[in-house]
This record gives structure tokens, sequence and C-alpha cells, in this order.
């Protein structure tokens, strides 16, 4: 039985891996600092723990898993301290990168695995993809053995946001608030459910052959926003009111919309999926977005009948964009 830490496990996407690898007959450890809201699967062995605490980490990586799975790391210093844990200890090692890390802007066919690693707009995604580099060089070396997964928006329990959060969004629609959407909202934007992400996910772990290889694992289902918002509130039985305010406005009036939204979301993102679904045995996404969309609005349902309120300046701002455009 293939023996698979977690470094994670409690995220809307890492959740439904471990899941995904325990039906999958891997023999799974998680180490996080607990889970609020749903408990891992029985099999699961999980180590409530701080992976910054260098002596519990390493005391676990002396177990030496067939795969060591990493979703919770975001920067170099997290990654050569991985390297010097687990070189020589593991037959894996999978990193959870971000297809946000590819060439921002993009306006050609469909995304591959070549496609460059590129955004100029957003930290996070330059620090994936330096990630990424330091890891292959290690690979190289035959210090770690390595395989780059990238999702791109994947979801579950979570609403898709716009430029705010998705349970912000949905509060948002259900109090009859106009909702942003960036420029016409018809740029193309592929939504992926993390159960069908976690199949493929599950697939890559304990495969001798994906070993020095990326792939990126999204839906090759790609819909306009305004058709994502739209579906959003039928979800709610609540038609959504849009206002359409262009990228570069809603830049002027916060820069932390420079990375999700120009470096991202603005962008019109398709992705070709052979690699992943070549690796895997013909793995395709089974889930639909309006299925999984209605099961993440009862959840936002219960969270805002629970007194979810938003940010108040973050929905102060939105009203004010929105009285500026209208």
């Amino acid at each position: 039985m293939s023996r698979v830490l977690y470094i994670g496990g409690s995220g809307e996407i890492s959740f439904a891996c471990v899941e995904a690898s325990v039906r999958a007959g891997q023999q799974v450890t998680a180490i996080n600092r607990g889970i609020r809201g749903e408990k891992l699967p029985g099999e699961v062995e999980q180590v409530i723990g701080d992976v910054n605490d260098d002596a519990a980490y390493a005391e676990l990586a002396s177990r030496e898993f067939n795969t060591v799975c990493q979703f919770i790391a975001f920067d170099t210093d997290t990654v050569s301290r991985d390297i010097d844990t687990f070189a020589g200890r593991c037959g894996q090692y999978v990193f959870v990168s971000s297809a946000s890390a590819y060439q921002k802007p993009w306006r050609s066919a469909s995304i591959t695995e070549s496609t460059p690693l590129d955004n100029p707009f957003w930290e996070y995604s330059q620090l994936k993809a330096a990630c990424e580099k330091l890891l292959f060089e290690a690979h190289v070396a035959g210090r770690l053995p390595v395989t780059i997964v990238r999702p791109s928006h994947t979801y579950r329990r979570r609403i898709p946001g716009t430029c705010v959060p998705g349970i912000h969004l949905a509060w948002r629609i259900l109090n009859d608030k106009p909702v942003i959407v960036h420029d016409d909202g018809e740029s193309l934007w592929t939504l992926t459910h993390a159960e069908d992400f976690a199949r493929a996910f599950a697939g890559l772990c304990g495969n001798e052959h994906v070993l020095g290889e990326a792939f990126h694992i999204t839906s090759d289902s790609a819909r306009s926003w305004n058709e994502i918002v739209d579906l959003v509130g039928k979800a709610f039985a609540h038609p959504p009111r849009i206002v359409h305010v262009p990228t570069d406005r809603l830049i002027e009036y916060s820069g932390h919309w420079l990375g999700p939204i120009k470096g991202d979301k603005s962008n019109s993102l398709v992705f070709d999926n052979s690699k992943v679904r070549k690796a895997t045995g013909g793995w395709r996404c089974e889930i639909g977005l309006e299925a999984g969309l209605e099961f993440a609005a009862t959840i936002a349902r219960k969270q805002i009948d629970d007194g979810y309120t938003p940010d108040e300046r973050l929905d102060a701002l939105i009203d004010r964009i929105v009285a500026d455009c209208e």
C-alpha cells in the first residue's frame, strides 16, 4: 500500500484530495492545524501540529513516505526547507503550484503545460513559479523526485467570486445589491470542482511515470463571467444585477485587484488537459458547474443565515464604484 503524506489536507482542494487518496487505497497521513467543520475520513492518520516546528516536521519526514504532497508552500524558503527535509526520504514530492503562474496577458489558444510561466502582475504567481524552478533543479540534480500540479480556479464549498470573495458576492445578490463583473464580462473562465480535481490528483500520486513533469488539472469547459454570475444567482433563486467595470478602472480604486483580476480573471483561460488525461488513464470531470454551484450555495446560505456580514470597507468600496459607474 502506498504511503502518502499530505502537508495540509483541510483546504478547499486538499480535503477532497485526501478523500480521493483514501478511495484509491492509499495509506494517508495529514499534518495540519486541525479541521474546522469537516472531519477527515477515519482511515486517515491526522497529525495536529505546526509545520513550522522543525523538530516535529523532521520526525514526520523520517518515516519515509512514498509520496509527499505539499499544499501550503507559497515561497522558496519553504520549498528549500522541504528539499533538505525530504531528500532521500520519499519516492515522489508533489508540489501544488498554480495555473495563475502561466503567461499573462494570454490571448492565444488553449494553455498547455509548456506555456511559459510569466505573470508580471501577481506576486503570488511569481513565487509559485520560483518554487517550481527550485524544485525542478533539485529533481535534475537527483536530490528529490518531483511532480508539479497546477490547479486553476477550483471550488467545492465556496462560491466563486469576482472582485469580492464568493460569500460576499452571494450576500450582495441575496440583499439585492449590484455586483461587479470586470470588463464586459465575456472573458472565459474555467471552474473545476475539487472532487474532479482530486480524482486526477490521486492518480498522479505514486505514479513513477509522472516524475519530473508538470500537470494542470482543470475542467474542459469554460464559461463567461456573465454566465458564471448568472448561474450563481440561479443557485440562490435570486437573479443578480451586474454592473460592468473595466479592469484598469477597478485597479485605480484598489491596487489589490492588480494580481487576481488583471493577472488572472480578466484573461480568457481555456486549458488543454490531454497530458493529465493520458497520465491518469482517461480522467475527465464529472461534476457539472450547475450542480457544483447548487451545493456551494447551500453552504453559503447557511453561513449567511448564521449571521455572516462582509468586510464593511470592501462593501462600501463596491457601493462607491457602482455609484460612480452608474
